[in-house]
Order: C-alpha cells, then structure tokens, then sequence
C-alpha cells in the first residue's frame, strides 16, 4: 500500500464531542488522497476512546496511541509525529478551535513541496482570534505580546511560534531532534527548522474558544516552564 501523503496528528484528553465532528470532516476535506488520522489519547475517560474505536471500524487509516495519563501537548505530538508514515505531517488541537479551513490551507503550501514548516499564525492578516470573555481576552494578549517578543529575542520572522495547527516535512522531523515534552516543544521545532536552514512559511488561521470540554492550559504554570526553556534553549551551545 502507498505510503500516505499526509499524517494528521491530534492530541486529545476528553474530547469525546470534538472528536465526532473533527474526525469526519478531515476525512471529507482530504478525500482522495491517502492520509493516515493518529490520535495520540492521554487517558480519556469521558468516552473519546470508544468514538475512536467507532470510526476505526469503518477506517483502516485511523490509528489510536493510548497512553495512561496526561503527559502534555508537546509528548503526545511528539509521539504522534514519530509514528508518521506519510510525506507530510499535520498538527492541530482537537478541540475544533481552528478553522478547516487554515488546515487545509497549510496542506496545500506543503504539497508545493518549497515549504519545510508551514505555520498557521493568529496574527496575521486574514486571521481571527475569538475572545468571547475577559478569561480569553487576557490569553490572547499574553500569547500576542509574548510572540511579539520571542519574535525580537530570537529575529526568527514569525508571528506566531505557539499555535498547534502546523504542518511539517516528514523528512525534516526525523532530523530535528526536539527534545521539549510540553508546551514549548511548538517553539523549539521552529527553532530547530529556522537554525537548520529550514524554510519556514506562515498562513492566517482562524481560532475560536472551544465549543465542548474544558481548556487544559495553565497559563501562569506554563508562562515560568516556557520561558526557563527558552533560557536554556538560547544559550545551549547546540550548533
């Protein structure tokens, strides 16, 4: 069997409501070509692994990692990016917070083959971020300013370093070596691509707060472990 053009990876925990729309509608969208769909599950209990098991019924190209416990976006793509057969690797939060449409945006500048990692960027032209609540208002000003600066720290030309909705040359990640398990892990595969000469281009994509379940970012948790990681990141002596 040919290998797939394409491997969407999703991280889920409780995302049983999100799963039954997610699932479909990437399958639709992708229609003639040959994808693979990995959801990486860090221990549901909500009911999304039964969802999963439903589709893979009628899927053969659905593939399910279970793992025990809540480990972080960054090792549940990580491990979801491992198991990759296809030429292109796609990312995106499950919870149906960015629209199709930026994903299947980013596939298209991938299969122009000129890209190594196609970003999907909040702050772009032609972008939207949806603050419904002073809650999300005050995250999507930490998360703006916050890639303003990583922008000036590191004069890496991108708006947006931390949304999980990107995609990637398979060849390229076998190199990377990203050794972050958490949040950070999306910052530090730009920054690998960016130093290993990668080309890297960005796309506006539209993010809308979640329709079900609850968000599992801890924003004042993760500022203090991001930025320690950058400080040791930026001065390592990694070539």
């Amino acid at each position: 069997m040919p290998a797939p053009t394409f491997s969407f990876v999703f991280p889920t925990y409780n995302e049983k409501d999100n799963i039954k729309i997610l699932i479909p509608t990437i399958i639709n969208i992708f229609k003639g070509l040959i994808i693979e769909i990995i959801i990486v599950d860090d221990g549901s209990t909500d009911g999304t692994i039964e969802e999963i098991q439903k589709f893979q019924k009628e899927h053969l190209n659905i593939f399910l990692v279970k793992r025990n416990r809540l480990g972080g976006i960054g090792s549940a793509l990580i491990a979801g990016y491992n198991s990759a057969k296809g030429e292109y690797i796609i990312s995106c939060d499950s919870d149906l917070s960015f629209s199709f449409d930026g994903i299947k945006e980013i596939a298209d500048k991938l299969m122009l083959g000129t890209y190594d990692l196609v970003l999907g960027s909040r702050y772009l032209k032609g972008s939207y971020y949806e603050a419904p609540n002073s809650n999300i208002l005050k995250k999507k000003l930490i998360s703006k300013f916050g890639n303003i600066f990583l922008r000036f720290v590191t004069f890496i030309p991108v708006s947006d370093f931390s949304a999980d909705c990107r995609g990637i040359k398979n060849s390229i990640w076998k190199n990377l070596g990203v050794k972050s398990r958490d949040n950070f892990m999306l910052f530090e595969t730009v920054w690998r691509v960016y130093r290993a000469g990668g080309s890297i281009r960005e796309v506006p994509v539209k993010f809308h707060d979640r329709r079900f379940g609850v968000s599992k970012l801890k924003l004042r948790k993760e500022f203090f472990v991001f930025f320690s990681q950058l400080f040791k990141l930026y001065f390592s002596h990694e070539k």
